[in-house]
């Protein structure tokens, strides 16, 4: 299995590259197409210089919802020339119920934490289905990649949209779930900024550590379900209104040549 493609910057740290994985054909996901990464506000020049210089991003998709983007910006990526799209999949409001509703399960003796978790991004699908599409719709357009996908700790919300973009492209359930469960490499570090910051003190003191994970086993339960009740990615897509070409573009943009 490929080895996450990390790039390493001072001011947020779980940051790759998802070019290199496997997928259906023999074909590859391209690297310097897209970036997936926990909150950039506080990106440092030399990061922000490492980003749009040597790595050409064009095009920021912001996750977060509305208070997060209030309490901490864009920081200086913000300032330069690259596009941004603000895609809120949750609002503040939703993020504290359904934060209240994981932690009320999994008090329950029996409780699957792992299926608590994919049942919530299952959730997403509806929640955030306008967002997922937009998403999809501006990495095809043109100056649409290299893109960079972030919420705040690049876990959740951008572990579901990465997985739903590489589904669709027929990248390997293998390779989706390692890509994912590579976050969990970097949980601790994401944990130790996000206590720095007010508006997350709380979250990263009180939220069981489960919350928190990013373990295999909950991105297997998501895609078994997208597919068992959608057939997949790409017909989910197209189901929510992403036409044929755009998908067509999509698959173009990530992977190699077949």
């Amino acid at each position: 299995m490929q080895p996450p493609f990390w790039l390493e910057l001072e001011g947020a740290v779980n940051v790759r590259d998802v070019g290199g994985l496997g997928a259906d054909g023999g074909r590859t996901t391209r690297r310097g197409v897209l970036i997936r990464s926990d909150a950039v506000h506080q990106l440092t020049n030399t990061d922000v210089a490492l980003l749009t210089g040597t790595f050409g991003v064009r095009h920021v998709i912001d996750l977060r919802a509305e208070g997060e983007r209030a309490e901490h910006a864009r920081g200086l990526l913000g300032r330069t020339s690259v596009t941004y799209s603000e895609l809120d999949i949750l609002t503040d409001a939703m993020i504290a119920e359904r934060r209240a509703q994981r932690e009320a399960a999994l008090a329950r003796a029996d409780v699957d934490p792992a299926s608590i978790i994919a049942e919530g991004y299952h959730q997403l699908l509806e929640f955030g289905r306008d967002a997922f599409v937009t998403a999809l719709r501006r990495l095809t357009e043109p100056d649409g990649t290299p893109s960079l996908v972030h919420c705040s700790a690049g876990k959740d919300r951008t572990g579901v949209l990465v997985a739903m973009l590489l589904d669709a492209a027929g990248v390997s359930r293998d390779a989706i779930v390692a890509d994912y469960a590579a976050t969990d490499l970097r949980m601790a570090q994401v944990l130790e900024r996000l206590a720095a910051m007010p508006q997350y003190t709380q979250l990263a003191a009180q939220t069981p550590a489960m919350l928190l994970a990013a373990h295999a086993a909950t991105m297997e339960r998501f895609l078994d379900r997208l597919h068992s009740d959608f057939g997949g990615a790409a017909q989910w897509f197209l189901a929510a209104g992403v036409s044929p070409d755009e998908l067509d573009r999509w698959q173009d943009l990530i992977l190699t040549a077949g």
